[in-house]
């Protein structure tokens, strides 16, 4: 399989692995203790300035994340969806401390916590370490460039990578919404990639990512996100040998939006978008 696309995460070094491996699973423990006794229960909704909405459920568990790692690191920078930005380095972690709010409070199974691990040298921060975990499944993928490892609630581990697709016809494709209806931007991209697949589900946010990196889905779609929906995810698929991109074909973390695949059917989907969103504009009045 060929894999000779450009790479956005940068290299963990072993030192860096066995220092920060066994503290992300700390983090992951924190959040999953901290997530579980708000799920499935009655939860007040609010919505935020961007209509999305936010629980405690969310603010608790960001903030569980920033005290570990302000009593382990306290000269690292964080930066989270909840609580925003605090300086330092030449570390930083990117929280979200639940990616998928919509589907915790519809009690859907798939929302989880993605937590980035970030170094500057120099020419800013780059993602080095990521994290996928699924509170309801008891479950974590752990990526960086040396490779993603799926862990289970049984302390059992092991090593993942993403299956080999070679034609879009036969792809399984997912997206956090459909194109249909108000939720989703670019919905014309969407569409004519989920109209060229073999299959089209929306098992979205971070489980889209999840399914991808363990062989699950061959294509995930979002093109809008945030940088804390970005930064964890770029690590543990590329870590899985999948290619990851913008909307436009770019650096995913400087325009958050993604474009994920196993590789072989990366230009294809591009060339949709692309596709669409001319048509899209040679039809506006």
């Amino acid at each position: 399989m060929s894999d000779d696309w450009r790479r956005f995460s940068g290299a963990l070094s072993g030192d860096e692995q066995r220092e920060f491996v066994p503290f992300l699973h700390r983090l992951i423990g924190s959040a999953f203790a901290t997530i579980r006794p708000y799920f499935l229960r009655p939860l007040a909704v609010e919505s935020k300035t961007d209509r999305s909405p936010v629980t405690q459920a969310d603010r608790q568990t960001e903030l569980a994340l920033r005290r570990l790692i302000e009593e382990r690191y306290p000269l690292h920078a964080v930066r989270g969806e909840e609580y925003g930005e605090r300086g330092g380095g030449p570390y930083r972690w990117v929280l979200d401390p639940i990616d998928g709010t919509r589907a915790f409070v519809s009690n859907c199974f798939l929302f989880g916590t993605l937590i980035a691990l970030e170094r500057d040298d120099g020419a800013g921060f780059a993602p080095v370490l990521g994290c996928i975990a699924h509170c309801a499944a008891g479950t974590a993928l752990i990526g960086h460039r040396g490779g993603t490892t799926h862990f289970f609630a049984d302390a059992s581990q092991r090593p993942v990578r993403v299956r080999a697709c070679n034609r879009l016809r036969d792809a399984t494709v997912l997206s956090s919404s459909s194109w249909v209806g108000r939720e989703q931007e670019d919905a014309a991209g969407v569409e004519a990639v989920a109209r060229a697949a073999g299959m089209y589900r929306i098992w979205g946010d971070c489980f889209g990512y999840f399914s991808l990196a363990t062989g699950g889905a061959d294509v995930m779609l979002d093109p809008h996100l945030e940088y804390w929906d970005v930064a964890a995810i770029v690590p543990v698929v590329e870590g899985a040998g999948g290619r990851v991109t913008s909307w436009r074909g770019g650096d995913p973390l400087r325009e958050p939006s993604l474009i994920a695949t196993a590789g072989q059917v990366h230009e294809e989907v591009l060339a949709l978008v692309a596709a669409s969103g001319t048509r899209a504009l040679n039809s506006s009045p």
